[in-house]
């Protein structure tokens, strides 16, 4: 009867053992690619903008003439990505776009 138990018990372990060894990426936001944001240009309509870069992360309710358009991954080494993309708008088009990217940085282990 004990045999099985401790058996059950090792397999048990090892199996989960193994998960904490996996890290996944973690990734939200949207990537908008450079070739995406060159075609948003001042004047356009917010439905054009939409039409290219996807639906924004952030839409303020007090602030409906900004979107913000976030990116950040997280690699399995430790890696962090981010960007941001802020698009205005005045009268229903494309006033100015802000685009920041910072530098991928690596967490201390």
């Amino acid at each position: 009867m004990i045999k099985p138990i401790v058996s059950l018990t090792l397999t048990s372990v090892l199996l989960l053992g193994g998960c904490s060894s996996y890290k996944m990426e973690i990734q939200q936001g949207n990537y908008i690619t450079s070739e995406e944001l060159a075609l948003v240009q001042p004047g356009m309509s917010a439905a054009q903008v939409q039409d290219t870069l996807g639906t924004p992360l952030l839409v303020d309710d007090f602030h409906k003439d900004r979107w913000d358009y976030v990116f950040y991954l997280k690699s399995p080494d430790g890696t962090v990505q981010r960007s941001s993309l802020t698009v205005f708008f005045q009268n229903g088009v494309v006033r100015d776009i802000r685009n920041e990217v910072v530098p991928a940085q690596v967490k201390p282990k």
